[in-house]
């Protein structure tokens, strides 16, 4: 049984990496700031939880001891507490726990980074590739994943796509095309690079969805499965483009999202995975698969407000 850390816990993507590796028989420890959301469900599922900060060295020496491979999904763009920034987690947070992995004696480090189509003239990605270049020289085995879009993020309400509201925000002609993936998908693909004893080892992998889609393509499948029009709503891509920069003082985290959103919209995102990353990942959650249950979930939420409405809950 092997022992695995998991920097990034209680994030979406670094709890569902904890979930396959404890159903996989992994001993699996989880890196936890007090605050942290989902702690209960990683204790639920057998997850070893530790205190611990990417800003606090003693804390990450202490939770990479004992250790075969640490897994780092941690980054400061989604989910922020407070005090957090860009810079502290997603560099020198991620540098700092790369050390302290080396000098405790991790055999292997998995680190999720981004598309490598995306430039590095944005905060995150610069930082990213920062990281990589860390991991690579760290003198541990590595595996750098390198996801296109996550379709759980770009395809959701809050960044335009929002079924409840039949709406689809697209920013310049909506066309270029993008390898949309699950979420769910990169975690089986971490998790499965995560064990000492895969024969993955020094490799970049790019992974990618099974479709390569324009935003309009989405749309339109996002109408089929709800059966109900979905307006698009468009907007420039210097516009978000534009913000970016303004922004990037203040907030390089949205900085970042604006630049890469404007990047997607005028080259798109395909990515080209490798023969490796077909062979994780056989069965792949599609697009309409995504629309489908987004718009079964807008159906549900519904039904739920119209029987409230009427005095439902009485029953």
């Amino acid at each position: 049984m092997s022992s695995i850390l998991v920097v990034g816990a209680t994030g979406l993507l670094g709890s569902d990496i904890c979930r396959l590796l404890c159903g996989s028989g992994h001993a699996v420890r989880g890196l936890v700031r007090p605050g942290s959301p989902h702690e209960e469900m990683l204790r639920r599922i057998g997850v070893e939880l530790v205190p611990g900060d990417l800003n606090d060295t003693r804390s990450l020496d202490a939770a990479c001891q004992g250790m075969a491979t640490v897994v780092s999904t941690a980054t400061a763009v989604a989910r922020r507490l407070p005090g957090d920034s860009l810079r502290d987690v997603d560099r020198i947070g991620q540098r700092a726990l790369v050390e302290a992995a080396r000098r405790a004696g991790v055999r292997r480090f998995v680190y999720a980074s981004v598309s490598p189509n995306l430039p590095r003239t944005t905060p995150l990605v610069r930082y990213k590739r920062e990281i990589e270049s860390a991991i690579k020289g760290s003198g541990m085995a590595w595996v750098i994943v390198q996801p296109s879009a996550f379709m759980e993020t770009w395809l959701a309400p809050r960044s335009g796509f929002d079924v409840a509201a039949g709406k689809a925000a697209v920013l310049g002609s909506g066309e270029a095309p993008i390898s949309y993936i699950s979420r769910r998908d990169v975690a089986k693909v971490m998790a499965a690079v995560a064990d000492p004893g895969s024969a993955v080892s020094r490799s970049y992998l790019p992974v990618a969805g099974p479709d390569e889609l324009s935003p309009l393509d989405v749309a339109r499948m996002f109408e089929e499965e709800s059966g109900r029009q979905i307006t698009v709503v468009r907007a420039p891509s210097s516009l978000a483009r534009g913000l970016s920069v303004l922004l990037r003082p203040f907030d390089p985290a949205l900085s970042s999202t604006l630049a890469i959103a404007a990047h997607m919209a005028e080259v798109g995102d395909v990515v080209e995975p490798t023969v490796t990353s077909w062979q994780l990942n056989e069965s792949m959650v599609t697009v309409r698969d995504h629309a489908r249950a987004a718009a079964r979930a807008a159906l549900t939420e519904r039904v739920r407000v119209l029987l409230g409405g009427a005095g439902g809950t009485r029953f």
